[in-house]
């Protein structure tokens, strides 16, 4: 007799509350172009382009026919939700950004190295040149028979060159800084 009572019970709630025994339903979810979402029972009836990148969802409600459009696909929602942040997204736009930054300093070294090498070479010439003067005949001597070197003028050419080339090394000891940071951040 308990068990006819509550079958009696349970066939009347289904009977006055049918969303009570609702079973989930599939809605398919995705975001056109423009922006604009859209929802659907059937997946058939997402377009191509969106096939990949929509959302599946168990909805335990049922959509009033007022709220469907013709053809099973629900109206759009009046107001557009906020998008949410995409942290992959984000995520990948910061280390890209890195990646640029980092290929942006191993550029500036290596121009930077390029100018070293030049002003070395210049500045190995410079001293070349020196020494074949100083070594040869036109080399002036003072009357106590010391070589003559100028003491205190302008700066030389060869001195503009070794600041230059001290400069250098600094600028690239902190780009490599810089790059060795960025590298432990990827």
């Amino acid at each position: 007799m308990f068990r006819l009572g509550i079958g009696i019970l349970i066939i009347l709630l289904w009977l006055f509350f049918p969303s009570f025994f609702s079973f989930a339903k599939e809605v398919y979810r995705w975001t056109d172009e423009k922006g604009d979402v859209h929802f659907t029972d059937d997946s058939s009836k997402i377009p191509a382009q969106y096939q990949k990148q929509f959302e599946k969802r168990e909805v335990n409600e049922e959509v009033s026919g007022a709220d469907k459009k013709p053809g099973g696909q629900a109206s759009k929602p009046s107001v557009k939700p906020k998008a949410k942040p995409d942290r992959a997204k984000e995520d990948l736009k910061a280390y890209e950004k890195k990646i640029e930054a980092k290929k942006a300093i191993e550029r500036k070294i290596s121009k930077l190295e390029e100018e070293l090498r030049a002003a070395e070479k210049q500045v190995k010439k410079i001293k070349e040149i020196k020494e074949s003067k100083t070594s040869g005949p036109a080399v002036k001597h003072h009357s106590d028979g010391a070589k003559h070197v100028p003491v205190g003028g302008a700066p030389t050419k060869e001195d503009k060159l070794l600041l230059r080339i001290r400069d250098i090394k600094k600028e690239i000891a902190a780009l490599e800084k810089q790059l060795s940071k960025i590298k432990k951040g990827l």
